[in-house]
């Protein structure tokens, strides 16, 4: 209990210096050989700025190493526990208490060392990294081993199995004209021997043993004056021994070992220089077995627990190892038991002698006789065997167990967890028995208490009790999600994620977009929306932290793409389709309206086709020889009688009568047929066609009689322009002209 303050005063220094110098990071270290505690003793060649990492793996409080190293050239020695070292590798400021471990680091070192460190107390199981330094750091002001050239390096690193009678083995580090407590206080028995082997690193300091109130005289300013002269160790610069026999006294008085940097005594180091020098104080110790009890009486109970303890023994030491203490119940000279003590009751009436046996961790035995007398009863004992409280997660498995005993017989025993009974046992075959239990998420965190009942058969009973404090020691576990995106830039995305931690009813979600740039943004909640800015592949990191401040991250990447510009035109195929529709459209209407209009003009056509065949009769021949007579052109009034043999030629005109009566039935009879084609073929016709279909057309003369105004037609021969002609009718005399 005495570390928890310390290791909270250690955390709150870390946080604030973490948070201070993040501020000042300067880069990142890349170049640095990895190596580890397995793969030692190894050795290296050290180029000018780089480094060799060490992993000295997992190491418990108290672990003491011992590290031995030889170099050729300067380098720096420094060794940082795992969340510390981050800071070095990222060129952050180290150089604290805070962030290295002082004792532990030497700057500006070459030539061959040896020290051994002792893992500190006041933090839990902890990765440690030694670091061989050959770089020029940005925030070192010139200060360690600044590269400049490599180094050949050999290291080796061991954990050290200590004696049992071992105080302190440790390096220690003293800047000039000071002092520090090696160890202590701590107490010896009387006829022990103090050991202390010495071995400097750097400097030639001093080595005292003191009784506290000298040490409390001399760490106030005093002088060196009053102390243990026979124990005095001066000016050590190698490796020195120096026994201390303890004497009547200075038994159970509070000592303490001191490292001097001082200058004096006489004979001592000027102290001029910083100093590392490593301790190991062993106890060489005295044996004499106590045997004591609770209760001091002559006479006990049969059946009665009675507890026996040999912690008076001289053991201030810790000479005598648990099991070097064992107890002879029944005087057969045979060890029963084992311990400093023994809880053991008789179940008839005798007079007995105990016989309680030490044994050192040097062989050495020594024993004493302790007598006593049973008589009669008491209630059941119990006792869970459990040092203090128990710290446990959700679903890891609690293992206990426990004693108990009864004068007269055990009727059952019970564990309960928070006033629950988990187990229960009627049938009691030894006085033993274990328990195991799994918290699952259904119990809240916090504390718990798991208590052993034993009941004798007259209904008494006795309990022991073990506090559980329950806690959450899993992080959030994320559910399958999408791990890579695609998205065009501009166009927002949702991410959302979920997690599940069936120990923590609330999980918090963070969201890191652009992380590590100066445009880092996060938000919160399962759900988020982001529109990206720029292209390429994104990192999105999602952090779940439940309500133990345990957290899960997951990532995602989002390839932004350019955005593709949609083009909504009509396609040109489309469009030709569409006009294709229209014209198929456009022609069948036309081709309907064109049948329609057809198929009135041919009804029409058809009708005068009758009344022409009926009234438009072609002249005999008689009639047209008569009408292209003499007479009919000399009835022209404008042509001048002399000149009608020029103007015109001399004319077959039955021929040509029977020529123009031919050409006017055809043309009668084609009339409708060809209108019709004409109509319906949507072709041009070529240009020799439109010209004799326009001189056809052109030489039809149609005409109203001007005696019974019926309509009658005449086909006037070629270059023949002019004409008179009878009405079929009422044989009226008419001229016809193309004109």
């Amino acid at each position: 209990m005495r570390s928890r303050p310390a290791s909270i005063i250690v955390i709150l220094i870390l946080l604030s210096s973490s948070s201070n110098i993040h501020a000042e990071s300067k880069g990142v270290i890349s170049n640095c050989i990895n190596s580890d505690i397995d793969n030692l003793p190894e050795s290296w060649t050290l180029e000018d700025q780089s480094c060799i990492r060490i992993d000295l793996g997992e190491l418990n409080q108290n672990t003491v190493m011992s590290f031995n190293i030889l170099t050729s050239d300067e380098i720096d020695i420094i060794l940082f526990p795992a969340n510390s070292l981050q800071v070095y590798l990222n060129e952050q400021s180290y150089r604290s208490d805070a962030i290295w471990q002082s004792e532990s680091t030497f700057e500006s070192f070459n030539g061959d060392g040896e020290w051994h460190w002792t893992v500190p107390e006041d933090r839990e199981k902890t990765r440690w990294y030694m670091i061989i330094d050959n770089f020029a750091h940005p925030g070192d002001d010139g200060l360690g081993s600044q590269g400049g050239q490599e180094s050949e390096v050999t290291f080796d690193a061991q954990e050290i199995i200590s004696e049992p009678f071992t105080l302190s083995d440790s390096i220690i580090k003293l800047g000039t004209n000071s002092q520090s407590i090696a160890h202590g206080p701590f107490v010896v028995d009387a006829g022990s021997y103090v050991e202390i082997f010495a071995r400097t690193m750097e400097g030639n300091p001093d080595i005292f043993i003191m009784t506290e109130t000298q040490k409390d005289l001399y760490t106030s300013g005093g002088t060196a004056a009053s102390r243990i002269l026979e124990a005095d160790m001066l000016q050590v610069s190698t490796e020195r021994y120096q026994p201390w026999l303890v004497s009547e006294e200075y038994e159970g008085v509070n000592l303490y070992v001191m490292v001097d940097n001082r200058a004096g005594p006489g004979g001592g180091g000027a102290g001029t220089t910083i100093t590392g020098i490593t301790l190991t104080i062993t106890i060489n110790p005295i044996l004499n077995p106590v045997i004591s009890t609770l209760d001091d009486r002559e006479i006990y109970n049969v059946g009665e627990i009675i507890s026996f303890s040999a912690l008076e023994t001289p053991n201030r030491s810790n000479q005598i190892q648990e099991s070097g203490f064992s107890w002879d119940v029944n005087g057969d000279d045979i060890d029963d038991y084992f311990g400093p003590y023994l809880d053991y009751s008789w179940d008839n009436p005798d007079n007995i002698s105990l016989k309680l046996s030490i044994i050192s961790t040097e062989g050495i035995i020594s024993s004493k006789i302790f007598a006593l007398e049973v008589t009669d009863n008491s209630p059941p004992n119990a006792s869970i065997s459990a040092d203090g409280d128990i710290q446990k997660g959700y679903n890891q498995t609690i293992l206990l167990s426990s004693t108990f005993s009864d004068n007269w017989g055990i009727d059952r025993i019970d564990w309960l967890v928070d006033g629950n009974v988990e187990k229960s046992n009627y049938s009691i075959s030894k006085f033993t028995s274990s328990f195991s239990f799994i918290f699952d998420p259904s119990y809240n965190s916090g504390e718990h208490i798991i208590e052993f009942i034993v009941t004798d058969k007259s209904g008494q009973s006795s309990s022991d009790t073990v506090k559980v404090i329950l806690s959450d020691i899993t992080p959030p576990v994320f559910r399958d999600y999408q791990n890579t995106r695609s998205q065009n830039v501009g166009m927002p995305i949702n991410f959302q994620i979920v997690a599940d931690d069936f120990e923590s009813s609330e999980i918090q979600y963070t969201w890191i977009f652009n992380q590590g740039t100066e445009n880092q943004i996060q938000f919160s909640g399962m759900s988020v929306t982001y529109d990206f800015k720029s292209l390429g592949a994104q990192r999105v990191v999602c952090i779940a932290e439940n309500e133990a401040g345990l957290s899960s991250e997951a990532e995602i990447i989002v390839n932004i793409f350019e955005l593709e510009i949609v083009d909504n035109s009509l396609d040109t195929t489309f469009i030709i389709l569409i006009i294709i529709l229209f014209l198929l459209i456009a022609i069948f209407v036309s081709f309907k309206l064109i049948q329609r209009k057809v198929k009135i003009r041919v009804e029409e056509l058809s009708n005068q086709e009758e009344e022409t065949i009926e009234e438009n009769l072609p002249p005999t021949a008689e009639e047209q020889k008569q009408m292209w007579g003499e007479n009919s052109i000399m009835s022209n009034n404008q042509l001048p009688t002399g000149d009608i043999q020029t103007l015109i030629p001399e004319i077959d005109i039955e021929d040509l009568l029977a020529d123009a009566q031919k050409e006017t039935l055809q043309s009668t009879n084609n009339f409708d047929s060809n209108l019709l084609n004409d109509l319906l073929d949507k072709k041009e016709p070529n240009t020799s066609e439109a010209i004799l279909k326009e001189e056809s057309i052109d030489r039809l003369i149609k005409k109203n009689c001007s005696s019974c105004d019926l309509l009658f037609s005449v086909q006037l021969p070629e270059n023949i322009d002019f004409a008179r002609t009878a009405c079929p009718k009422c044989g009226s005399i008419e001229d016809v002209s193309i004109l």
